[in-house]
């Protein structure tokens, strides 16, 4: 499976979603889309879905451009929380219809997890509660078993359980059926171990490609007196500083590959590991992050 973006823009009126991305993901992996709202992930999935078509530069999955593509249609599925299906059928019926539209569907599984879940078939989808609907697209998602499976954040609305169950599902059919799994969400609490590679997204840009646990071992939180923070932070690429108490701070920092932080024992200073949730807020964070709001209203501006 390959998925290439080549200097891609897309534009909705006068608003800019993407404004030059240039991509290239290959192979059997479960890759991370990462970036803040507005960063041009949903409109990027859409692209390779081919339900939209780029305003310039070119994007191929499979070597073909996927918009009006059958081909292309049916070797992708793209799962999102706007998902709607047809009102007068039950969610039976449906999964009748997604096993006629892609040829690797599973239908024991996708009825076996309804039935895991509570979802009933002879229900309408309209009817069902934000959480369930989420479930149910995740799980017509799973057992398409397309080549190129994508989720955008596919687990809003869901209790602690369902999320737990539904990321162990995703492993679990990974490793029967490796397909590029792309994943894009802001609550990546117990799915940031999946990822294989992170891409992050920044202002229709790429910001960041990298292996993910490559990715994260770079960043590492130090704490400790102020003068000491600083001098440590001092060598390497701050993407966060701020005063945690009285004389003391606390900062993020991105180290360059291959270096590790060297700390002298008997200063203060404390190191601990970054989430990859905190580690891309840290790296897409504006410039003085919060303070800066307060800093800008004390002097007026």
């Amino acid at each position: 499976m390959d998925l290439n973006f080549h200097q891609v823009v897309k534009h909705f009126g006068k608003t800019k979603a993407l404004s030059g991305l240039t991509l290239n993901l290959a192979g059997n992996k479960i890759i991370g889309i990462l970036g803040r709202n507005g960063a041009g992930k949903s409109t990027a999935l859409q692209l390779a879905a081919g339900l939209l078509k780029p305003s310039a530069g070119n994007v191929s999955v499979l070597g073909e451009k996927p918009f009006n593509s059958l081909r292309i249609s049916a070797n992708t599925l793209l799962v999102h929380e706007g998902m709607t299906f047809p009102p007068a059928l039950r969610l039976g019926t449906i999964l009748d219809e997604l096993e006629r539209t892609y040829p690797s569907f599973d239908r024991k599984l996708a009825r076996n997890l309804l039935d895991h879940f509570g979802i009933p078939s002879d229900a309408f989808h309209i009817q069902l509660s934000r959480g369930m609907k989420n479930t149910f697209n995740m799980v017509a998602g799973i057992a398409s078993r397309t080549p190129l499976s994508m989720f955008d954040e596919p687990l809003n609305g869901m209790d602690a359980g369902v999320r737990s169950d539904l990321i162990q599902v995703l492993l679990k059919e990974y490793i029967s059926h490796p397909r590029m799994i792309l994943l894009s969400g802001h609550q990546l609490e117990g799915v940031e171990d999946l990822f294989e590679e992170i891409v992050i997204l920044h202002e229709g840009r790429l910001l960041h490609h990298e292996n993910a646990d490559e990715f994260k071992e770079r960043f590492v939180r130090i704490s400790g007196p102020c003068s000491v923070v600083r001098r440590a932070a001092s060598t390497e690429k701050v993407l966060d500083l701020h005063d945690t108490l009285p004389g003391m701070s606390e900062a993020i920092i991105m180290m360059k590959p291959g270096t590790a932080l060297i700390m002298s024992e008997g200063n203060g200073l404390k190191s601990t590991s970054v989430s990859l949730g905190d580690a891309y807020v840290a790296l897409t964070r504006k410039k003085g992050g919060i303070d800066r709001v307060y800093t800008d209203a004390a002097d007026g501006k």
